[in-house]
């Protein structure tokens, strides 16, 4: 459990400051640049990190790990347009981790890693339907195209820590290789979905709906499909915590939406990036 949620937590970081990257990249270089090529760099890495997460705790566990990125945003935010986090976002935060330990505390064995075929063209069929929704939702030019673009990119970012399972007992067969070929699939059409999603709507309206669903995809499948367990008589625990981890992180993408006025702050993140 200390390894598992060790490594999301450092992948956490690593997302949360990529995150601000990103969003700075996309609005002053576009789709291309080094800017973007880094921050695909920091995600490789963070995905390594949340690989070992995955392999030690319950999928449900690792995502709000990895959901407390938004803390890191959020403070990286405050500063790059010199503005404190207000009064909600600093409960939010507290709720997070509050929530958090509650999943830690009802965390129960992790679930089984193996994929047969039905499994594996499951999530080629997740795959190909999120990329249709997501090209259909690229022709609306509006605040409402952005958030289903971001929806999407949730449901895609979602589908590869699902697929990332295959890797964690890897035979290195037929077995492994198909799902895991997806991991990559579903990263890059997250990454791109997410980034023409920051270009229609704003950051909250984005990375509200992406936080949701790349938070509750990957639980819902990991107790479902996988077996994830919660420990015996700490369901209600493992609910309230689940829920008031989501809850504020939803809340924290509030506190993302400053990354809108970087152009009138021209500090630049990346090589200041730690908060304060």
């Amino acid at each position: 459990m200390v390894i598992g949620l060790g490594a999301a937590l450092v992948a956490a970081v690593i997302f949360g400051v990529a995150a601000v990257v990103q969003a700075i990249a996309a609005r002053r270089f576009g789709l291309v640049s080094p800017l973007m090529v880094l921050v695909g760099l920091m995600y490789l890495v963070g995905w390594v990190l949340h690989l070992v997460a995955i392999a030690y705790v319950p999928l449900y566990v690792a995502q709000v790990g990895i959901a407390v990125s938004l803390v890191v945003t959020a403070l990286i935010a405050a500063r790059v347009v010199k503005e404190p986090l207000a009064t909600r976002h600093w409960v939010a935060i507290t709720g997070m981790v509050l929530g958090l330990v509650l999943l830690v505390g009802a965390a129960g064995p992790v679930g089984d890693h193996f994929f047969d075929t039905d499994r594996t063209r499951a999530l080629y069929l997740a795959f190909a339907l999120t990329l249709v929704l997501g090209l259909a939702a690229r022709r609306l030019h509006t605040e409402r195209g952005g958030v289903l673009l971001g929806t999407m990119a949730g449901i895609a970012y979602g589908g590869s820590p699902i697929a990332t399972r295959s890797l964690v007992d890897p035979t290195w067969d037929r077995e492994t290789a198909a799902p895991a070929f997806t991991i990559a699939l579903f990263g890059v059409l997250g990454f791109w979905l997410y980034s023409l999603a920051l270009q229609r709507a704003s950051v909250t309206a984005s990375t509200a709906p992406l936080v949701l669903f790349e938070t509750l995809v990957p639980a819902v499948v990991g107790i479902v499909v996988f077996g994830d367990q919660v420990r015996p008589g700490w369901w209600p625990a493992a609910v309230i915590g689940f829920a008031l981890s989501t809850g504020c992180a939803l809340v924290l993408c509030g506190a993302e939406s400053r990354l809108e006025h970087i152009e009138e702050h021209r500090d630049d993140p990346v090589t200041d990036p730690q908060p304060t």
